[in-house]
């Protein structure tokens, strides 16, 4: 779906008038990816001691042990605006495959730091560093760049869809980029030897989209370690916000995320003369959103001075995962998506100040 609405967001438009997206429209994607891009640029400070894991062996030992440990926390920060990956990461959840690969054309070492995934997204982290190739405006960009993921096992050689937009922050004193890629699960071949191809980085800048033709490699066997369920409850209830009444099809809970799906009147694909689809952002959606802040450093944060749409889960406040909006579900759906809750039972969806919905069946 095109990201016009994304500009439309910034302008305050009335309640009454919800200004329609259109599908496909490339030069208004690309405008709005490169506005984004400057915007969210990430800095960062590292201690030396974490720089040093882009040029770690293949081989565990206690001091690589330590250097992980701290190497972890990057990804546990705030700076990663996806605070799945963050939850995760702080509970244990992953697989490890720490590998290096040296991109000798471009001077560039990645580390390959873990895989993670339930059975709707895989997550995989990773940073790049340079000597000489400024990183700045480099990205792993699988949703509107033009980066892609491969998987190889066997003779199967597959493209994989990106799942949201992924997080990354930009360490300019270190010139090291760090990224949690999100993609499509591929949580089918474990147990299985695998190969995941990066191809290509995406350069986004003042004058638009650029690439870098390479490709980075990674081999590994998908461990069960990496793999985290997913439930799902049924709970088909309805509620109105500002007159429109919605149903809450089904809630969704893994140790990524926690989705909710939703249908409603302005929820549904249109389509225009043409026949071209297009959706128009809903009551709710405006509503989810209204909460959204843009940090320079952070990427999209909470504004916790706005009401928006919240989880609360044992006594705690759930937020939103921003980077997720570009999620789709059937024509009808719009998906809700938060950070993991630590009790599906005790879970309760808010919708401004006073709408509370218990999320069981």
């Amino acid at each position: 779906m095109s990201n016009i609405k994304q500009e439309l967001e910034k302008i305050k438009i009335p309640k009454e008038l919800h200004e329609r997206t259109k599908l496909g429209v490339e030069k208004a994607k690309l405008e709005q990816r490169s506005n984004k891009k400057r915007k969210l640029y990430k800095r960062f400070s590292i201690a030396a001691a974490v720089c040093l894991i882009v040029v770690s062996t293949l081989t565990f030992t206690p001091v690589l042990a330590a250097i992980q440990e701290v190497y972890d926390k990057i990804f546990s920060s705030k700076h990663i605006d996806d605070t799945g990956v963050r939850t995760a990461i702080d509970l244990g959840h992953g697989q490890s495959v720490d590998q290096t690969f040296y991109d000798e054309k471009h001077d560039i070492t990645v580390h390959f730091e873990s895989v993670m995934m339930d059975d709707k997204e895989t997550k995989l982290l990773l940073t790049y560093q340079s000597k000489k190739t400024n990183l700045k405006n480099f990205y792993i960009d699988l949703f509107e760049g033009v980066s892609s993921i491969y998987l190889i096992v066997g003779d199967e050689r597959k493209k994989l869809d990106n799942v949201g937009w992924g997080s990354s922050y930009y360490d300019s004193k270190e010139n090291k980029m760090a990224e949690a890629l999100s993609f499509e699960s591929i949580k089918k071949y474990e147990g299985q030897d695998i190969r995941l191809e990066i191809e290509n980085l995406t350069i986004w800048n003042d004058s638009g989209r650029d690439s870098v033709q390479t490709t980075w490699p990674l081999d590994f066997k998908l461990d069960q370690s990496a793999i985290s369920e997913r439930e799902t409850i049924v709970v088909n209830k309805d509620f109105v916000f500002e007159k429109v009444t919605y149903k809450i099809k089904q809630v969704e809970f893994s140790a990524l995320e926690t989705r909710v799906v939703v249908t409603g009147k302005d929820t549904k694909l249109m389509r225009d003369e043409t026949g071209m689809k297009y959706r128009v952002m809903s009551k709710l959606e405006h509503q989810f959103l209204n909460a959204r802040r843009v940090d320079e450093e952070d990427g999209y944060v909470v504004n916790h001075k706005k009401s928006g749409v919240f989880l609360r889960s044992a006594g705690e406040k759930i937020e939103p995962v921003f980077s997720k909006g570009e999620v789709e579900g059937e024509d009808d759906e719009y998906i809700m998506i938060f950070a993991p809750v630590k009790d599906p039972q005790d879970c309760i969806l808010e919708v401004g100040n006073k709408i509370k919905i218990p999320l069981t069946k």
